[in-house]
């Protein structure tokens, strides 16, 4: 995802998988993994309704242009947890 030279805000769902399951098929661990609800402009207000989340997307450096596909960032939970 490119960055801008400000700090943004990208509407996401964020939802719970498991890391590894026991012999009797109960979650030991989870962890969380957000994925775009597309289109972010201001007309775009059904993405907004599906969202649970907003990833906190750092601004745009020297050394920083992107933010890559399964790298770790902030998020601010706004909604339910949805379960994998």
């Amino acid at each position: 995802m490119p960055l801008d030279p400000r700090i943004e805000f990208h509407r996401v769902v964020i939802k719970s998988k498991p890391l590894r399951e026991t012999d009797d098929s109960q979650t030991q661990n989870s962890f969380l993994r957000a994925y775009s609800t597309g289109g972010q402009r201001s007309s775009r207000a059904s993405s907004l309704y599906r969202a649970n989340g907003l990833v906190i997307l750092p601004p745009l450096s020297n050394s920083r242009e992107c933010l890559d596909t399964n790298e770790l960032a902030t998020a601010l939970v706004i909604g339910e947890i949805e379960m994998e």
